[in-house]
C-alpha cells in the first residue's frame, strides 16, 4: 500500500472487517478525520489527554457532538475546512453554519440545488458562489479511500510483539528523541558487553601520589541538590589507566587534588567551569595547564543542538548508557574516551584549532568573571521599582478606559476579547491558536496603525518584563558580597556568542532610557570606576572585509559615518544634503540587510512606501554589488555543504537548507548568510578576551574583567591605574585581528555602567 496515506488502509481494513460478524472493529486515532467511518459495526476512539482518557464515537455519539450522521463529516469539513490539512473551506462558512445547512439540505449537493431553487438565504448563498469546483475537489482529497489493494494481507499478520529495540534506539537517537533513547537504551544488553563505560574492576584505585600526571580527567559527584545547591560527595581523578576516588573531601584534600591538576599537562572534564566553582579554585593560587572540556567539544561538533549534559553527549559520542547504579569511577574513565572521541572528531571537521586557541583557553577567563561578580546598587533598584510601578499603574489606567471595561492586560485571552470582539479590530492576517486570535507581539504589530491602545500595551509589556526580568530579580540574585554573578553559557548559541543567566544580560534593551536605568545599577566598587571597551559598528566592518565591499572598505578606512555615507551613494547626493531620517533608513538597511531585511520591513521601519523601500534596496545593491555577490554565494556554498563557517573555521550545521520546506530553507538561507560574519565577531570577540586576560595578567595592575554583552567588555579598574590600563587594552582589542578595515574600539568610563562618558 505504498504511497496510500495510513487512514486509507485504516478505512479499508474498517470496511472489510466491519462486515464480519464476529470482529468488532475500533479505530484508535487522534485524527477525527476517522469520524467518516462511523457505522453500526465500527467505532473511533480518539484520544482526550495524550491516552490516559479517551471518548468512544458510535453513530450517536458523532450525532450528539455534530447534529450529524457519519456520512455527512466530508461534507462538513470541506464546507468549514481546516487550516491543519490545507483544506481552505468555504470563506465567511464556520462550524455552526456548515452543521445547520447539512442539517437542512443533507449534502454540499443539497445546498447547491436548494441555491438554485432560491430557498437559500441570500447571506450564505452568496458565500457559496464559484464555489462549487473547489468544494468538490476538497471532497475528494477528505473521502478516505477504502478500497486500497492489501496483498494478501491477513489479520494475524498484524499481531503486536516485542520490537528490535537496537533498531528502534538508533532510529531514536537519529530523530534527536533523546528521552527514548534513554528509556530503550538500557535494554541494550550488547552495548553493556562491548560500550559500556568501563567496568569497575578495570579501573583500579590508587592513592594520589601514584596517580599520572599527563592528562587527568576529574569528574565531581553533588549530592541531591537543594535550595542551597548540592553538597560535594566526591571527586574522582582518572589518569586513563587508574583513578584515585576521594568520598566526602576535606578542604585539605581538595587543595591537593587542585595542586596535582595544576601540575598535570591536561585537564579533561565535562563542564570543567563548574566544576571549578564547586571546588572553589583560586585562580591567583594556581596556574592551570590547558583544558580540553567534552561538554564545550560536543558543543562545537553540533551547535544547533541544546542538551550537552554528560549523559546525553555519552550516549550521542560512544553510545555509552549511564544509569543511577553507574559508578563515579566510571564516569571518570568514560570522560576520559569522550576526550578521545570528540579530540577525533574536531580534528575531522577542522574545527580543532577553534577548540584549542579559542573555546578551551576561555573557560578559566568566564570562571574568573563569574567569580568576581559586579556590584550592584540596592537603593537604586528599590526607587527604579516604585518608578516603573507607577508607569505600569498609567499605562494599566489608559488602556482600561481605551477599552471600556475592566480586564487582565496580562491575560492573552481576556486580551484577544477586548480588541477583537469589543474593539472589533480587523482579524484579517492575525494568526490564530487553540484559544482564538493571537495577541503576540508579531501580531500585534499588524495592528499598530488601527488603534491607539496597541502601542501602550505594547509598552507595558516591554516595562512588566523588564521589572520582573531585571529590577525585581536582582536584589534576589545578590550574593554575601553584595554583587552579581552571572553565569556565562559557552554551549547555548548557534552562531558562538556567549549567552548568559541569572540574570541575562544580553536582553537589557540598549540604548534606550529604560535599559539604561537599569544598567544604572550595575557599580564600581569604592575607589574604582567601570570601563567600558566597545568595538564600533563590528558587524558592519566585518561584513565589509568578508564581503570584499570596496565602497564600504573605502568608507571605513576614510572614518566615514557610514550611515550617512551610505545614504548619500544610495541616494545620489551630497553627504550635507542627507536628511535624519534618509541616514536612518541606511542606517535601519545597513543592519537589517544581513537579517535578510526586504521591501516590506524596511517600508515599515521608516515610513517609506513599498515602492520607495524597493527602490532603496536596489539602489543599495547597486552601490554595494560586494554585499549582494557575497549574498548569493553563500547561499549556494551552503546548499552545496549544508554549513557554513566562520574566517576562524568555526562550523554552523544547516539540516534544514535542502528540506524542500520553503518556510525552512528561507530560514536557513538566512542563517547562512549571518552566520559567517556573527560567528566571526564571536571568534574575535573571545581571541580579545584571551589576549587581554593574558595582558592583565603579566602587569600589577588592579583591574579586572566583569562583564561580556554584545560588543563590550566591562571592567573594573581602581582609579589610580586607569589611564594606564585603557590605551593598552584599547589597542589589544583593535589589533586582535588583522582586516582590509580598521577595527576600532570606543572606551568609556564612569561610576556605573548607566552614564558612561568618553576616555580622554
Amino acid at each position: 500500500a505504498e504511497s496510500m496515506e495510513a487512514d486509507d488502509v485504516i478505512g479499508t481494513l474498517a470496511k472489510k472487517y466491519g462486515a464480519k460478524k464476529d470482529i468488532e472493529v475500533l479505530i484508535l486515532t487522534g485524527d477525527l478525520d476517522t469520524l467518516q467511518l462511523v457505522n453500526k459495526d465500527v467505532k473511533v476512539v480518539a484520544f482526550v489527554k495524550g491516552v490516559s482518557e479517551t471518548k468512544e464515537y458510535d453513530v450517536k455519539a458523532v450525532k450528539e457532538r455534530y447534529g450529524l450522521r457519519p456520512d455527512q463529516m466530508v461534507d462538513f469539513k470541506a464546507l468549514m475546512g481546516d487550516p491543519s490539512d490545507n483544506i481552505p473551506g468555504v470563506a465567511g462558512v464556520g462550524k455552526k453554519t456548515a452543521a445547520e445547512l447539512l442539517k437542512k439540505y443533507d449534502t454540499v449537493e443539497g445546498i447547491y440545488e436548494a441555491i438554485e431553487a432560491g430557498k437559500v438565504p441570500e447571506k450564505f448563498a452568496k458565500k457559496f458562489a464559484g464555489q462549487e469546483e473547489q468544494v468538490e475537489k476538497m471532497k475528494h482529497l477528505i473521502q478516505l479511500v477504502q478500497d486500497v489493494d492489501l496483498e494478501g494481507f491477513k489479520i494475524t499478520d498484524a499481531k503486536t510483539q516485542e520490537p528490535d529495540v537496537e533498531s528502534l534506539v538508533d532510529l531514536f537517537r537519529e530523530l534527536g528523541f533523546r528521552r527514548l533513547v534513554r528509556k530503550y537504551g538500557e535494554e541494550i544488553k550488547e552495548i553493556k558487553e562491548t560500550k559500556e563505560a568501563k567496568d569497575k574492576d578495570k579501573v583500579r584505585i590508587v592513592d594520589l601520589k601514584k596517580l599520572g600526571s599527563d592528562s587527568i580527567a576529574v569528574y565531581v559527584d553533588l549530592g541531591q541538590q537543594d535550595l542551597f545547591g548540592g553538597a560535594l560527595r566526591s571527586i574522582t581523578l582518572y589518569d586513563g589507566k587508574q583513578a584515585v576516588l576521594i568520598e566526602n573531601p576535606k578542604q585539605d584534600e581538595i587543595r591537593a587534588v587542585l595542586k596535582h591538576l595544576a601540575g598535570c599537562k591536561l585537564i579533561i572534564g565535562h563542564d570543567l567551569k563548574s566544576v571549578f566553582h564547586v571546588l572553589n579554585l583560586q585562580p591567583t593560587t594556581y596556574k592551570l595547564p590547558p583544558l580540553s572540556d567534552t561538554m564545550v567539544g560536543a558543543y562545537l561538533l553540533a551547535p544547533g543542538t541544546r542538551n550537552f549534559d554528560l549523559a546525553t553527549v555519552a550516549y550521542d559520542q560512544v553510545g555509552v548508557v549511564i544509569k543511577e547504579t553507574t559508578e563515579t569511577t566510571e564516569k571518570a574513565a568514560l570522560i576520559f574516551d569522550l576526550y578521545k572521541k570528540i579530540e577525533k572528531g574536531l580534528e575531522k571537521e577542522g574545527t580543532d584549532k577553534v577548540a584549542r586557541e579559542i573555546e578551551m583557553p576561555l573557560i578559566p577567563i568566564l570562571y574568573e568573571m563569574e567569580r568576581t561578580g559586579v556590584q550592584v546598587d540596592p537603593k537604586h533598584l528599590e526607587e527604579l521599582s516604585k518608578e516603573f510601578g507607577q508607569a505600569l499603574d498609567k499605562l494599566t489606567n489608559k488602556i482600561l478606559k481605551l477599552a471600556g471595561r475592566e480586564f487582565n492586560i496580562n491575560s492573552p485571552i481576556q486580551l484577544a476579547e477586548v480588541l477583537f470582539e469589543d474593539l472589533k479590530l480587523p482579524t484579517k492576517g492575525i494568526k490564530k491558536t487553540k484559544t482564538g486570535y493571537s495577541t503576540a507581539a508579531s501580531e500585534l504589530v499588524k495592528l499598530w496603525e488601527a488603534h491607539k491602545i496597541i502601542p501602550l500595551i505594547s509598552e507595558y509589556r516591554g516595562l512588566a518584563k523588564l521589572k520582573s526580568t531585571y529590577i525585581d530579580a536582582l536584589p534576589e540574585l545578590l550574593a554575601e558580597d553584595g554583587r552579581i554573578h552571572t553565569t556565562y553559557n559557552q554551549t547555548v548559541t548557534a552562531t558562538g556568542r556567549l549567552s548568559s543567566s541569572d540574570p541575562n544580560l544580553q536582553n537589557i534593551p540598549i540604548r534606550t532610557k529604560l535599559g539604561n536605568e537599569i544598567r544604572k545599577a550595575f557599580v564600581a566598587g569604592r575607589g574604582k570606576v567601570l570601563f567600558a571597551a566597545d568595538y564600533s559598528q563590528f558587524e558592519l566592518r566585518l561584513a565589509a572585509h568578508i564581503a570584499r565591499d570596496k565602497s564600504f572598505i573605502k568608507a571605513f578606512k576614510e572614518g566615514a559615518d557610514i550611515h550617512l555615507r551610505t545614504a548619500a551613494e544610495v541616494l545620489g547626493k551630497e553627504e550635507k544634503a542627507v536628511t535624519k531620517a534618509e541616514r536612518r533608513a541606511a542606517k535601519t538597511i545597513n543592519f537589517g540587510i544581513l537579517y535578510g531585511m526586504g521591501p516590506r520591513n524596511l517600508a515599515r521601519a521608516t515610513g517609506f512606501s513599498q515602492e520607495e523601500a524597493r527602490n532603496f534596496i536596489e539602489r543599495y545593491f547597486e552601490v554595494h554589488p560586494g554585499i549582494r555577490q557575497y549574498i548569493d554565494e553563500i547561499k549556494i556554498k551552503a546548499h552545496a555543504d549544508e554549513y557554513v563557517e566562520t574566517l576562524f573555521s568555526r562550523r554552523r550545521y544547516l539540516p534544514d537548507i535542502n528540506s524542500g520546506i520553503q518556510m525552512l530553507v528561507a530560514a536557513a538561507e538566512r542563517m547562512a548568510v549571518n552566520m559567517p560574519i556573527q560567528g566571526t565577531q564571536a571568534d574575535l570577540m573571545k581571541m580579545a578576551m584571551i589576549d587581554v586576560q593574558r595582558w592583565i595578567e603579566d602587569h600589577d595592575y588592579d583591574v579586572k574583567m566583569l562583564l561580556q554583552v554584545h560588543d563590550e567588555l566591562v571592567f573594573e579598574v581602581a582609579q589610580k591605574d586607569l589611564d594606564r590600563v585603557v590605551p593598552p587594552i584599547r589597542d589589544l582589542m583593535a589589533a586582535v585581528h588583522t582586516f582590509d578595515v580598521p577595527l576600532v574600539v570606543n572606551c568609556e568610563v564612569g561610576k556605573n555602567w548607566g552614564v558612561l562618558k568618553a576616555w580622554k
